[in-house]
């Protein structure tokens, strides 16, 4: 007798092939269970200077273009932070105002904010003042939209308590523009207080291959699946750019899947370029 038919269990296409290439996730997408980095050069630097922002209470700008990995870098690093030690705090509201900002902050630290500047700042202080020597680590994602008057309000809240060192430590990500928009006179107190910078470039030629086969491993693949040509193809189109890369990869995954391959061929990655936007503005850019 078969059964009801609102019993039964189907399968995605997406899961049927999963299984067909015995993966367990979906390659070259974020992996929430097992987060980790590629351990690029770059990434490692960036990675050991957030540390020692961290640990000295300074101001670092993290800059990359659209895609470098700057969110991922950090989300991945705040988790390694020692909670006796650090009290990360990521805000990604990057529209703020002056006052938005403070507001923002005390909700974060589970304070409700005052009707009044001053009343809010005396509050932060406090609370900062509690938690020592745990240090707040301040990171403000997208730093490059935040208006300059919500920039010059952190830049304010730094003094919070008036001691000879900062506040909290404060961490600015944003694109390859940032740096330069600090050196404007409007933000030239925040730009002094800079103490170190990093840039996440592209991943150079010789890291494609073993990016791509990371990626195919941490889903559970422990072969090559993609034939040299198809690199080849992929880290020229992406021009080096992780997101890139996991989009055009991904793609031409799936165009191997669905044609039942179980290697990926030039065809397949033809086939992923004309569905990934990003990848056709690099090849019309010069």
């Amino acid at each position: 007798m078969n059964a009801p038919t609102d019993t039964l269990i189907t399968t995605t296409p997406i899961e049927d092939h999963l299984r067909a290439w015995g993966l367990r996730h979906a390659p070259f997408s974020p992996d929430e269970k097992t987060p980790a980095i590629f351990p690029a050069t770059h990434h490692r630097e960036a990675h050991d200077l957030l540390d020692s922002t961290a640990a000295l209470r300074g101001v670092m700008l993290l800059t990359g273009a659209s895609g470098s990995g700057k969110s991922t870098l950090i989300k991945n690093w705040m988790r390694t932070l020692e909670p006796k030690r650090h009290l990360p705090l990521l805000i990604t509201q990057s529209s703020l105002s002056a006052s938005g900002v403070l507001e923002i902050l005390l909700a974060k630290l589970g304070e409700r904010p005052r009707f009044k500047r001053s009343a809010s700042l005396i509050l932060l202080e406090k609370h900062l003042a509690d938690i020592d020597p745990v240090t707040l680590v301040l990171i403000l994602d997208d730093a490059q939209n935040y208006p300059a008057p919500a920039l010059e309000e952190i830049r304010m809240l730094l003094g919070t308590g008036g001691r000879q060192r900062s506040a909290f430590a404060l961490i600015l990500a944003g694109d390859e523009y940032l740096l330069g928009s600090l050196r404007l006179s409007v933000q030239r107190a925040l730009f002094t207080r800079i103490s170190a910078t990093a840039v996440l470039a592209p991943l150079i030629r010789e890291d494609i291959a073993p990016y791509l086969n990371w990626q195919v491993s941490r889903a559970g693949l422990e072969r090559d699946i993609f034939e040299p040509a198809a690199i080849d193809l992929l880290a020229e189109a992406s021009q080096g750019n992780p997101r890139t890369l996991n989009l055009l990869a991904q793609a031409a995954w799936l165009a191997a899947a669905r044609r039942a391959a179980t290697t990926i061929h030039p065809d397949h990655v033809h086939s992923a370029l004309s569905q990934v936007p990003a990848a056709n503005a690099k090849s019309t850019n010069p």
